[in-house]
């Protein structure tokens, strides 16, 4: 009884109808759901805001974001905020779990919290339209129900990604029988909302008005939204490559099919509502972002990759491979055009790639290497360029975040189809993509004879790693808490060694329920990833 109590008195009380709604309540001092929420209109802003609680835990920098998408390589950087620099070094880190600890809420307990107010918003709304007390218009109601479960399948699904356990809840639940679920449990619970969300949205005329996801969405595009976020949580939610492999591919695959056709994007200019500390923060020049070779050094020919990465020392590792770190760089020469071309870093400074650049603003290359002490590692020649708009004002960011991909979607389709052992209809899915960046296109025979990716050992990638690398070349920063590389790269087997492949339940939370503080990761202890494919 003492985790049910708890969460009943010590979250939902914290959580629920204080979400963000200016209420006209007699007595703030002994609100209560009945009289906050007295009309319909209390009841849609309340369950309204939730999504944007919930893209709180994907857009805030003080969310884990920053700290998944370093620690699993998808972005480097040698400013310590955020937790970049600190779960990136070697040897990894554990999760802090602990309160005290300094990036306490940004790994375990703001993404914790934003999950479960989301929730406990739509449950909340719920239980008034429920109770008879409020009442909405046929449909009017069929969007709140529709939208409300979408979000619980959402909030649901990112903690089950997250963490080892989660609560499972929603308006059938007593908050006394609320409790925690291992995150197989809570997977099945999100899938549930998305299917409720889908039954509420199928053949509606309904759309969703700005303010709750940024833009209006019709009921088919919340359909669309929906069958993608099952795909996407179904292959994301494995810890390791054995639980990827079990995953029910062919449920991805017809999930992948009924999804998004076309990017789906969060309006983040100004007068949205909605925008990234995370974005916004990563993508300025100098020491906060910039190409780490340790995965994508795989599409260099040259040799040069090898030669880096067989340094077995990481802290010795320098984009200058020569003994005096001078006149050798380590510039990647490939037929990917998604990187800069050309054979010296002033032909590639002026020939970008269509994702990356040589930097040349505000210092070059030469400002993204700070700080030497916190690694050289983390330092290269290159930068991502595609989400330059960040570095805008946000007036003038008018193209919007992708949060759901049609890329990532097509790519999901084709892990389904190798899993289950269609290669050929995996290799022409892979081809949109890899033909279009310059690469020659691959077959069922996985024939790589572009060779990207290049391996640490020098072979050319089979199928299953040229699927990787468009996935992570044409996901990167897009979905999954803007981390993708780090739920895929847990269940392809391709962390670093100790990296965490879950999060405990941050230790407050811990503290109220009554259970010992725990955490994951760290070389050798429980939750940590072992050696990865790449042999580190």
């Amino acid at each position: 009884m003492t985790t049910r109590k708890t969460f009943a008195v010590a979250v939902l009380a914290l959580v629920g109808t204080s979400a963000c709604m200016n209420l006209d309540v007699q007595n703030p001092n002994d609100a209560d759901a009945e009289r906050a929420l007295a009309t319909a209109s209390d009841v849609e802003a309340l369950i309204g805001g939730s999504w944007g609680t919930w893209w709180n835990s994907v857009s805030a920098n003080t969310g884990p974001g920053p700290i998944l998408m370093t620690t699993a390589l998808q972005h480097s950087a040698t400013a310590a905020n955020f937790g970049m620099v600190e779960f990136s070094s070697w040897p990894r880190k554990p999760a802090h779990y602990r309160p005290a600890d300094v990036y306490y809420g940004e790994t375990v307990a703001n993404a914790w919290i934003w999950h479960h107010r989301a929730i406990s918003a739509v449950v909340d709304g719920f239980t008034a339209i429920n109770s008879g007390n409020v009442e909405l218009d046929p449909s009017d109601l069929a969007r709140a129900k529709a939208y409300g479960y979408y979000v619980l399948g959402l909030a649901h699904g990112s903690s089950a990604l997250m963490f080892d356990q989660s609560y499972i809840y929603d308006e059938t639940i007593a908050r006394e029988d609320v409790s925690l679920h291992p995150y197989p449990e809570v997977l099945q619970a999100a899938l549930g909302y998305f299917d409720k969300a889908i039954a509420e949205a199928q053949g509606a005329n309904f759309t969703l008005p700005q303010p709750w996801m940024s833009v209006e969405v019709s009921a088919a595009d919340l359909v669309k939204l929906a069958y993608s976020m099952k795909a996407r949580y179904r292959a994301a939610v494995a810890r390791t490559p054995a639980e990827r492999a079990a995953v029910d591919w062919a449920a991805v695959a017809a999930d992948a099919a009924k999804g998004v056709t076309e990017d789906w994007k969060v309006d983040v200019a100004t007068g949205s509502g909605f925008s990234s500390g995370t974005l916004v923060n990563i993508h300025r020049y100098g020491p906060w972002g910039q190409l780490s070779y340790q995965v994508l050094g795989m599409a260099d020919q040259s040799g040069q990759y090898q030669k880096w990465i067989s340094i077995p020392d990481p802290w010795d590792r320098h984009p200058n491979l020569a003994p005096n770190q001078i006149d050798d760089p380590f510039l990647i020469m490939t037929p990917d055009q998604r990187f800069p071309q050309g054979a010296t870093v002033a032909e590639q400074q002026v020939n970008d790639g269509m994702l990356f650049e040589v930097a040349t603003a505000s210092g070059g290359y030469g400002a993204q290497w700070a700080r030497p002490d916190r690694g050289t590692f983390r330092w290269s020649y290159y930068r991502y360029v595609a989400n330059d708009m960040w570095l805008l004002p946000a007036a003038q960011r008018t193209d919007g975040y992708v949060e759901v991909s049609a890329d990532e979607m097509r790519l999901l389709r084709a892990e389904a189809a190798l899993r289950m052992g269609n290669a050929a209809e995996a290799a022409n899915l892979i081809n949109v993509t890899r033909t279009a960046a310059g690469l020659n296109a691959t077959d069922a025979a996985g024939t790589n004879s572009s060779c990207v990716p290049k391996l640490p050992n020098g072979q050319c990638g089979d199928l299953m790693e040229m699927l990787k690398w468009e996935v992570r070349l044409q996901t990167m920063y897009k979905g999954l808490h803007m981390a993708p590389w780090y739920f895929h790269g847990r269940g392809w087997g391709d962390l670093p060694e100790g990296t965490f492949v879950q999060l405990p339940v941050p230790g407050r939370e811990a503290d109220l329920l009554g259970i010992a503080q725990y955490t994951f990761g760290g070389p050798g202890n429980e939750g940590g990833a072992p050696v990865g494919n790449y042999g580190y």
